[in-house]
């Protein structure tokens, strides 16, 4: 954009400057032109071919790389404060700390809060867990506390003697619906994010009235523990959170080592989850979020591939690449592949696919304001694939596991795909766009057939934050699974309801919902035709066809969990627990 000219009143018509005026103005800095400058925005997007090269005269231009300098959005600033960042996603660290009773009591903390049903936490006065001096203020609030099915009822009673100040009890209601989860670990979650802060003067304790529901309250646990804003330095989240210890009884008794070292290897995966859809995505670009799993595959010892760019054109993944191809950083692929020595079934293949989209603008059907933000939340998917996957194999899941984590940034520039194009994806089928803001199916399509031409599974699941229209199917709480078989769809709901990422089945109709996608360009059209017919059952049926055309023999679970990734704006790590839980690795 080239610099104003100056103004001059009509009727004046200056004369002409010497000639050292423009040897002066070759002199003058860029800073100087700062003010004028403040208006070119986003600085950091601007592709280089749009602005000139040098600043000439007060009528010049500044090059990109200098307006950038000036604006302190240069790509060189940025990549300077993502090795930090990078590096402590790879860390995992945890702000929670599962051990024994005997090191939650040497601690001698301030703040002593303890959840879990009426009848676990009576068992807890056995337990030895709460000091002698306590134990007749704890029975008393014990039997006045009430649970409620709306949220964890909650007494706290201040303490003036003894190391504890504090004493704080969450009642988990026993009442749920048929439907529901039946140990309602929602209100674990809600319990932590209200009652336990982040410092290293608390205590918790998870009083679980079973084994079973001992790992759904585990998995909720470190959900409700949000990891905070970014530093001043902008170099990754604070470390504000010092780590808590966590006790965990069942039916009274503290678990064992073996099942603590398993609860803190499942929540550093849930906060890792969480750590990557809440962050911002210029930290969280398809550029750092494959040197994370890099990064981690490396620490763990399982494998990983990427394929950017090229590569992605090469196997024939051109819709992946061109949903990302007007962003800075381009679409990737990733990888992960987990082949145990030992194996329950040889024969047996899982491959999980997410949908990684770092941020969504909608293309160049672009969204509105209030439509856009939050939308660095649209990687959710991949991410809670992520999570699930590096526990499954930390904790030794006797299966093949493939992940595989679909990557773009759905910008805009002149390089965007456009509403009319019409795009190849790798299982052969052509695709009419006849809308940009529909391009997590894109990408999960060309992951999805990658899995089935390259890696053969015989379970092949996939998790979105897809559809506005899953919000209106099943709700901010239940995420919507399509289902190919009867055995899959039954394995999700029962895993939904034992982990607390609750889940429920829509419609699986193809020849009554393909149908919506109709075009006389090409295979089909990648938006429905009507909205009101079964949408959320659509977006994940177009992924089954134009992922393997309906010729996929063994399971394959489609889940959108657009509504159920979040919180209060914040990310719920859904879908962690629920895969454990599906490939039995709890």
């Amino acid at each position: 954009e080239p610099c104003a000219p100056l103004f001059f009143p009509p009727l004046f018509f200056p004369p002409p400057p010497p000639p050292f005026f423009f040897l002066l103005m070759k002199r003058v800095p860029c800073s100087l032109l700062r003010l004028r400058l403040i208006s070119i925005k986003p600085l950091d997007r601007f592709p280089t071919p749009l602005l000139p090269h040098r600043v000439t005269g007060v009528r010049g231009y500044c090059s990109t790389a200098e307006i950038r300098q000036m604006s302190g959005h240069g790509r060189e600033a940025h990549e300077a404060t993502w090795k930090g960042y990078v590096e402590d996603c790879v860390a995992m660290p945890c702000s929670m700390i599962f051990g024994s009773k005997e090191k939650l009591v040497l601690d001698k903390k301030k703040k002593l809060c303890i959840v879990g049903t009426k009848e676990s936490l009576a068992e807890v006065e056995k337990s030895g867990i709460v000091p002698k001096g306590l134990l007749a203020t704890y029975s008393a609030m014990v039997k006045k506390i009430t649970p409620s099915s709306l949220k964890c009822a909650s007494l706290s009673q201040n303490i003036f003697d003894g190391s504890i100040e504090d004493l704080v009890i969450g009642c988990v209601t026993q009442e749920a619906s048929r439907h529901s989860s039946p140990f309602r670990a929602d209100q674990v979650r809600d319990f932590v994010n209200k009652h336990v802060p982040s410092n290293a003067t608390t205590a918790l304790v998870i009083a679980a009235p079973s084994a079973d529901a001992a790992f759904a309250y585990i998995s909720s646990a470190p959900k409700g523990h949000h990891l905070g804003k970014f530093k001043g330095a902008l170099d990754g989240f604070e470390p504000s959170l010092a780590p808590i210890p966590v006790t965990v009884l069942t039916a009274g008794v503290p678990i064992d080592e073996k099942h603590n070292k398993r609860a803190n290897i499942i929540a550093e995966s849930i906060q890792l989850t969480g750590r990557l859809v809440d962050s911002p995505a210029n930290f969280l670009n398809t550029k750092t979020y494959a040197e994370i799993t890099e990064g981690i595959s490396k620490k763990f010892g399982f494998g990983c591939d990427v394929l950017r760019g090229e590569e992605l054109q090469a196997k024939g993944m051109n819709v992946l690449f061109t949903v990302g191809r007007a962003a800075e950083y381009g679409s990737a692929l990733v990888v992960m592949t987990h082949n145990p020595e030992k194996k329950d079934d040889d024969a047996e293949v899982v491959c999980w696919a997410g949908k990684g989209i770092v941020y969504d603008t909608g293309g160049l059907n672009i969204k509105s304001t209030a439509g856009m933000c939050g939308m660095k939340h649209d990687m959710g998917g991949s991410a809670g694939v992520l999570g699930a996957f590096v526990a499954a194999c930390r904790l030794g899941v006797r299966t093949k596991l493939h992940a595989l984590l679909a990557l773009a940034d759905n910008a805009v520039n002149e390089n965007s795909c456009r509403p009319d194009d019409i795009l190849r994806c790798l299982s052969g089928k052509t695709i009419e766009i006849n809308n940009t803001d529909a391009e997590g199916r894109l990408v999960l399509s060309d992951a999805v057939a990658y899995a089935h031409k390259y890696l053969k599974p015989t379970c092949l699941v996939d998790m979105a934050t897809l559809t506005g229209a899953q919000g209106v199917a099943t709700g901010k709480h239940f995420a919507a699974i399509c289902a190919n078989t009867d055995d899959i769809e039954a394995r999700a709901l029962s895993a939904g309801k034992q982990s607390g990422d609750q889940c429920f089945p829509v419609v699986f109709a193809p020849e009554f919902l393909l149908p919506e996608f109709d075009s006389d360009f090409a295979d089909m059209k990648n938006s429905v035709a009507n909205r009101a017919n079964g949408q959320v059952s659509c977006a994940g049926l177009f992924i089954y066809n134009c992922g393997f055309g309906g010729e996929f023999k063994g399971d394959w679970l489609h889940i959108d969990m657009a509504y159920p990734a979040t919180a209060d704006n914040k990310s719920t790590s859904f879908g962690v627990a629920l895969l454990l839980k599906l490939i039995k690795a709890v």
